[in-house]
């Protein structure tokens, strides 16, 4: 079976997408074949975020790595980052990163790991590819703790 993008773009929606949005209401998804980036967050006033995701930059970082990035995007919902100005836009990525990695699936902090350690990832907001790397690792290291 040839998995077409509009395939991929389903199963990812159906497997993805509505499990995490039954788990944390509050926001949707939003495929966005123009978004430059695999996922972000868009804020609008009196209405739930929106998480877009590019349908076909998720199918060539794969699943997992895609999945992580959501969680990342959750994180900047979940941690109020469009209501805190008081942290830069660096210790935003920052806790987006540590919360993603410490509530994703641990197979997508894997991908993550494996995406950020081939030197991919690396921005100046969310910091070099080695560091995030590192905060993979925390993370890991967090979560066999409380286990």
């Amino acid at each position: 079976m040839k998995i077409t993008s509009r395939t991929f773009l389903y199963v990812t929606t159906l497997l993805l997408a509505a499990p995490l949005a039954r788990a944390t209401p509050g926001f949707s998804y939003f495929p966005d074949p123009s978004l430059p980036d695999i996922a972000a967050v868009t804020y609008r006033p009196g209405k739930a975020p929106v998480i877009s995701f590019n349908p076909s930059l998720c199918k060539q970082a794969g699943v997992l790595l895609c999945e992580f990035y959501r969680y990342h995007e959750i994180a900047h919902i979940m941690l109020h980052h469009n209501d805190r100005d008081s942290l830069s836009i660096q210790d935003k990525e920052r806790e987006a990163d540590r919360w993603a990695a410490k509530y994703a699936p641990v197979h997508c902090v894997q991908a993550a790991y494996r995406f950020f350690t081939s030197g991919g990832g690396s921005t100046p907001s969310h910091g070099s590819s080695r560091i995030r790397a590192e905060r993979m690792i925390a993370s890991v290291e967090t979560r066999k703790q409380r286990n």
